[in-house]
């Protein structure tokens, strides 16, 4: 799934989400813990109505049959369960909530608890718990629940186990719905997230107090796989671009994307153009080497595949050459020039002593006539 909005209308309007918040709760599950690991069911989460498993203080029951009792019967007491065994304790879990949706990036939600049952202050959007679910839907143990209308899990005094039957109205309409989850309060009204997927195209929609959420989502999903279409833009290992190469044994290098890029692409409009920004590179270059990227314009959103080297590429021998003798120059003009300071400093040393004995040499032979006149003069 890549993520991109197709449609959306009101998507970031503050909305109840009611038992949709039963979403993140099950993600946290698979993320977060061993689900084989044993529960024992607290007097709290036995005590939660609404919705419910009927679990009773002391039962024992493992984490991956709650899970299920969680996203298939929307059970408030197995939610409670969960965060208590998740978290560690329940308002842990419910502080694990927001900080993940923080991780997604989500800022129009915020949780206070794991089942959704009303609270003013327990809130999201449709854009919200669509990433929401992407991230779910994106984990198998979480998929392999929620894609199932029936399920049967153990249970006490049944032998044959308890069945439970998903709430999920579209997996028997249409055989492409693979999930997600219900939702209902008075204040929240009907709501749903849905999955459906197609040739591998996976599409997720949201739809919050609605008057009929089953249709709403399903026309939503239909009207997506009909007016777009799921095209690989740039392939990884390929590319028709090549990056020049300066004093290298080969003028230019192929490049190759280092993964796919693929675009739900409108079939209205023409597929975008990829294009690369590579900058010349100077020898030797690594096999792999990130020399550039390839870009696409698409929806208002620029997409980026790094571009690397597909082979290597040696310094060529008359580069090495001439680059010794590049080195070999500067050496010999540092040599030069040390040799130039060194001369002109002795040069003048030798000015300097020469200037000090003119003027000895002139005060001497000043004395010497002194003393002659002097000596003339006594007789």
């Amino acid at each position: 799934m890549t993520g991109m909005v197709l449609y959306e209308h009101h998507a970031h309007m503050r909305k109840y989400p009611a038992s949709t918040t039963k979403t993140m709760t099950g993600l946290l599950c698979v993320e977060k813990a061993d689900l084989d690991k044993t529960v024992t069911i607290s007097k709290r989460a036995a005590a939660v109505g609404e919705a419910s498993l009927n679990l009773y203080e002391g039962q024992q029951i493992k984490l991956r049959h709650l899970l299920a009792g969680v996203l298939l019967k929307s059970a408030n007491d197995a939610s409670t369960a969960v965060a208590e065994a998740v978290g560690g304790d329940y308002a842990s879990f419910i502080a694990m909530m927001n900080q993940r949706a923080g991780e997604l990036g989500l800022s129009e939600t915020h949780f206070v608890n794991p089942h959704g049952l009303h609270d003013a202050n327990h809130y999201s959007s449709a854009h919200d718990l669509a990433y929401i679910a992407r991230a779910a839907m994106a984990q198998e143990q979480f998929r392999s629940i929620v894609g199932k209308q029936h399920l049967t899990i153990p249970w006490p005094n049944k032998p044959e186990g308890r069945q439970l039957d998903n709430l999920n109205r579209l997996l028997p309409r249409w055989s492409a719905v693979d999930g997600v989850k219900t939702g209902y309060t008075t204040p929240a009204g009907r709501c749903l997230i849905a999955s459906a997927t197609v040739d591998g195209w996976r599409l997720i929609a949201v739809c919050l107090k609605c008057k009929d959420s089953w249709s709403d989502c399903e026309a939503l999903l239909r009207w997506g796989f009909s007016n777009y279409q799921l095209v690989k833009v740039v392939a990884a290992g390929t590319s028709p671009w090549e990056c020049r190469v300066r004093a290298g044994t080969a003028r230019a290098v192929s490049v190759a994307a280092t993964d796919d890029l693929w675009l739900p692409l409108s079939r209205s409009l023409e597929l975008p153009r990829p294009f690369a920004d590579l900058v010349p590179v100077t020898a030797p270059v690594k096999q792999g080497q990130e020399l550039g990227a390839v870009f696409v314009d698409y929806g208002g959103k620029d997409y980026r595949i790094p571009l690397v080297a597909a082979e290597a590429v040696d310094r060529c021998l008359w580069a090495t050459v001439e680059e010794s003798r590049e080195q070999m120059a500067v050496v010999f003009v540092l040599v030069a020039l040390s040799f130039g300071v060194l001369v002109h400093g002795a040069t003048a040393k030798v000015t300097r002593a020469r200037r000090r004995r003119v003027p000895q040499r002139e005060r001497e032979a000043h004395l010497c006539r002194a003393r002659v006149g002097e000596w003339q003069g006594g007789h």
